[in-house]
């Protein structure tokens, strides 16, 4: 991923103007999203110094309460692969897409990567994207005719919407981009989508979800790194694990710890 911003934790955690020097990065350079490296591989108090990053952007939330602010994301092969703790590609998506206080934070900090070399995490400028597509195409998924499989149990996240636009009016950063690739075969097969042209909403979507696989970007992140974005605008994923996953011991498989965030709500996509 040649556009990320690259930081060093010890410069952004030390000094007078700890923590607040990497909000200025994260929404000047680095545009939404930053790798953020630690020297330290104590991942306890890396977790930590994490969280105290992640607050300086906005609040943290524990969308599991019972599990602290970090969730942990493990390797499975006895799941969908295409799914969270799956060893196959998890396409581009938005993280609890369908609620109406969907959190604009995500940070990802790895614990251990996969050593079989796969793995990496992916992201897609979902602005850019939505600018590759043709305005009859952006008119059709302004409409609040979509709707997708809300997620249990998570708190913080306000409530599940019944029909929601995939598309803001305006994209200035002030409301989320509801979209997850996983979304597509259901439009194409009539589903998740009441009122106006179903095959009309289903083509305009695929071509949303190919302009977004065509700015994707990756990279795989190494133990002591954490990748935090804005979810408003960047869609994320997984690239597939290496071969042979079962044959790994699931305490070497690859561990990413996850927590999330809002934003001011006023403040856009500015500080």
């Amino acid at each position: 991923m040649t556009d990320l911003l690259h930081l060093k934790a010890r410069e952004l955690t030390f000094g007078p103007t700890a923590p607040d020097a990497f909000a200025h990065a994260f929404d000047g350079p680095g545009e939404g999203r930053a790798l953020v490296t630690f020297e330290s591989q104590e991942h306890g108090p890396n977790l930590d110094l994490a969280l105290s990053l992640l607050s300086s952007l906005g609040t943290v939330l524990a969308l599991y309460p019972d599990r602290g602010c970090w969730d942990e994301l493990t390797v499975r092969d006895d799941v969908d692969p295409g799914r969270t703790h799956g060893v196959g590609e998890n396409r581009l998506h938005v993280d609890l897409v369908d609620r109406d206080r969907a959190p604009r934070l995500i940070a990802l900090y790895c614990v251990r990567a996969d050593p079989a070399g796969g793995g990496a995490s992916a992201l897609s400028d979902l602005h850019t994207a939505a600018g590759d597509l043709d305005q009859a195409d952006r008119e059709v998924l302004r409409q609040p005719i979509f709707s997708y499989f809300t997620d249990h149990g998570v708190h913080g996240v306000g409530e599940g919407m019944a029909r929601f636009p995939v598309l803001p009016e305006h994209l200035d950063g002030r409301e989320p981009i509801r979209f997850t690739s996983k979304m597509l075969p259901h439009l194409q097969r009539g589903e998740l989508v009441d009122g106006g042209a179903p095959e009309q909403a289903a083509a305009a979507f695929g071509r949303l979800v190919a302009a977004a696989e065509a700015r994707r970007t990756t990279v795989r992140l190494q133990p002591g790194q954490l990748l935090i974005f804005d979810q408003w605008r960047y869609a994320h994923g997984r690239m597939p694990l290496g071969p042979n996953q079962s044959e790994l011991p699931p305490s070497q498989r690859r561990l990413l710890k996850q927590a999330y965030g809002h934003r001011p709500e006023l403040t856009g996509g500015t500080r």
